[in-house]
């Protein structure tokens, strides 16, 4: 059927559909040979004459409307039969039937006011028919027409209310797989980040210590051999330390199965499913082997731990860790001439930490935000916890981390 709907609110076609104008011009010479040679002498009804046959002929082409318009298919039909018994005419026991079939078309199709009104109108016809005391009627025939109706109508509605329970049920059914697959797309993203801000923090800090290193040693190799070769340690330390880190980080990526130190649920993922974000283990204990080896390439580094030291959980340890390697990776290349303070600061309701150099740039000149400082306020930001970096007024550059006691990732 063709149909425009706006708003909610379907306009009815211009046109019936093929299949019911199909049914409506098969049916209709059937009901026109049945009102002409159905047994009226005998029944005591009027000799069918021409307009007999027209009203006749109008009840079945009203089935070419029952779902274009149906509630004017239904009053065009119920005046046809009414004014055929009214007038005398043997309307046979098929019309009512046409009646009742465009009837629960009506129910099924229309919702209120238009499926009551159908009941009404039909229920009103047939009451003038049967006051006209056509020949036959009966008490039996009476109620079982009346009955017919209402059944009719009770059963388009049934239907109705069914197929709307059907396309609710697929409509839900539709709104779920869009939100799996919102969650997925929300995953993947997630992990794509995660992983990027892990190869940040793997390469960006090794990456720098062999900078520094190798040039170190490339002014070195000539007058003190002994400190070249010790930059040469130090570079080949921070290669395997870098390569050991990233053989624990690939196979997530090509999602293979191996030993891991720590899975932590993606989106609210349930632990063991397959939105599990594994990270490769780093804890605080780390961070002192972490400013030795900054001291190794050079900038003087002084460690203080301040407070009760306490067991946090594994996914927030690898965030601390990670947040002061990025800081002094920082201190490392744009620090200058610089010594750094690390401060990891256990307070009773949360892990503090702070990284402070005294690089002597100006504040104009402060290094621009790459990627590492939003990677360590996203870290800190997935523990509800917060981050501030900036320069100092008296030059220098700060980074204070602050993760709540208890949080998890989010």
């Amino acid at each position: 059927m063709s149909a425009t709907t706006i708003a909610g609110w379907t306009r009815p076609a211009l046109r019936p559909p093929l299949t019911d104008l199909a049914v409506a011009v098969v049916l209709t010479p059937l009901l026109v040979w049945a009102v002409v040679h159905v047994s009226w002498r005998e029944t005591g009804f009027s000799r069918p004459d021409a307009v007999a046959v027209a009203l006749t002929v109008l009840v079945g082409m009203a089935l070419a409307w029952r779902r274009a318009q149906p509630l004017g298919a239904l009053s065009a039909a119920t005046a046809c039969v009414v004014g055929a018994t009214v007038a005398g005419y043997d309307v046979t026991d098929a019309q009512p039937f046409i009646v009742c079939a465009l009837l629960l078309s009506l129910a099924y199709h229309r919702d209120p006011p238009a499926a009551p009104a159908g009941l009404a109108i039909a229920a009103v016809g047939f009451t003038v028919a049967v006051l006209s005391h056509p020949p036959g009627l009966g008490r039996d025939n009476v109620g079982w027409t009346f009955g017919l109706l209402i059944a009719s109508w009770a059963a388009g509605r049934l239907l109705r209310t069914r197929r709307e329970v059907l396309l609710a049920r697929a409509e839900a059914a539709e709104e779920r797989a869009r939100s799996a697959a919102g969650r997925a797309a929300r995953m993947v993203s997630s992990e794509r980040l995660r992983i990027a801000r892990e190869l940040h923090d793997i390469l960006s800090h090794t990456v720098s210590v062999i900078a520094v290193q190798a040039t170190v040693g490339h002014h070195l190799a000539g007058t003190d051999p002994a400190a070249a070769r010790s930059s040469l340690g130090i570079i080949s330390d921070s290669a395997r330390e870098a390569l050991d880190e990233l053989r624990r980080l690939l196979p997530v990526l090509r999602d293979e199965e191996g030993r891991v130190d720590e899975e932590v649920p993606i989106d609210g993922a349930p632990p063991g499913s397959s939105a599990v974000s594994v990270a490769p283990a780093r804890s605080l204990a780390d961070i002192e082997p972490l400013v030795a080896r900054i001291r190794d390439a050079g900038v003087p580094v002084r460690l203080r731990i301040e407070g009760a030291e306490r067991v946090l959980s594994p996914a927030a340890q690898a965030c601390g860790f990670r947040i002061v390697q990025e800081a002094l990776t920082n201190v490392l290349k744009h620090a200058g001439e610089a010594s750094a303070d690390v401060i990891v600061a256990y307070h009773p309701d949360a892990l503090e930490l702070t990284v402070t150099d005294d690089g002597r740039f100006p504040v104009a000149t402060a290094p621009r935000e790459g990627h590492g400082l939003p990677g360590m306020r996203e870290r800190a930001a997935l523990f509800g916890g917060t981050l501030a970096a900036g320069p100092r007024p008296a030059g220098g550059f700060q980074v204070r981390a602050r993760i709540p006691d208890g949080g998890s990732p989010s």
